[in-house]
């Protein structure tokens, strides 16, 4: 008489959880993927949303770009950080150029990167947002150590020396607040674009650094039309002029320690800087 088998072997459960771990395997990544691709369009709108709010803020402010240093009165304008204790915790400076924004915004999280960690030391200090917020070109807006004008960006610190707004970018993300540049002798700040420092700090050994690109190796743009996009680290690298072309030193970029540490800017550069053909990303036209 045959009896009705009421449980699995031990061969056949081994077996199931064989190819339960292989479809594991192989769809965890695909999930991952989706989350990062869903992290990547949450940063990408966060970057639409910031730069309208910063064309905005050049309509009402003579088409500059915020760049004013130094303390206002609480509440005027609002901090990103009223809770901030730090030294510099009251102060509107360059670091801190989203406060200008936030009213056009009236949302502080679209300057955060889902993807990114927070600096909270940074954040609970001072009030400003490192590591996974995005960077002003300072380059072009220049950057005074008083509302009087000193350190102006190469094209004038505002919308009008710029040629091609939809070729240039005004906004990146990047560890710092604002991008790294070189200042010359005569006090005016050029854009650090030289493509050999980019490809040190992008791809560090010939491998894309996910803490510095990472969305799908790569990070987005908005530019000074208004249009955010995405850019992979190859197509920006290739969009950057190279040591033949441009004639600024290589820079080593570092996430800098706060206000006073300087202003992300590069030692060693020439009394002028000159390039061979318009490279019209980073305004070099």
């Amino acid at each position: 008489m045959k009896r009705n088998r009421l449980a699995f072997t031990l061969i056949e459960l081994l077996v199931v959880i064989a190819i339960i771990a292989i479809l594991a395997a192989i769809l965890f990544p695909v999930f991952a993927q989706a989350r990062e691709k869903a992290r990547q369009t949450s940063c990408l709108s966060n970057m639409k949303q910031v730069g309208l709010g910063l064309l905005m803020y050049t309509q009402d402010y003579d088409e500059q770009f915020p760049r004013a240093d130094y303390s206002v009165p609480i509440g005027s304008p609002t901090l990103l950080n009223p809770a901030a204790t730090g030294t510099f915790s009251g102060r509107v400076n360059h670091y801190k150029w989203p406060v200008w924004v936030l009213p056009y915004i009236k949302n502080s999280q679209v300057f955060f990167c889902p993807s990114r960690r927070r600096d909270e030391v940074a954040w609970s200090g001072n009030g400003e947002i490192k590591g996974n917020g995005y960077a002003l070109n300072l380059s072009i807006s220049g950057r005074p150590i008083s509302p009087s004008g000193e350190n102006p960006g190469f094209l004038g610190g505002g919308l009008a020396g710029v040629q091609t707004p939809a070729d240039t970018w005004m906004l990146m993300e990047l560890r710092n607040q604002v991008s790294y540049s070189h200042i010359t002798s005569g006090g005016t700040l050029y854009p650090a674009a030289l493509r050999e420092s980019w490809t040190a700090y992008l791809t560090p050994g010939g491998v894309v650094n996910k803490d510095n690109a990472p969305h799908s190796d790569g990070f987005t743009f908005c530019y000074i039309d208004g249009h955010a996009k995405y850019m992979n680290v190859k197509a920006f690298l290739a969009a950057s002029p190279t040591a033949a072309e441009y004639t600024a030193p290589a820079c080593t970029f570092v996430t800098n320690a706060g206000a006073g540490s300087g202003m992300n800017t590069c030692p060693g550069s020439p009394a002028s800087i000159t390039w061979t053909r318009p490279f019209p990303f980073w305004g070099l036209y």
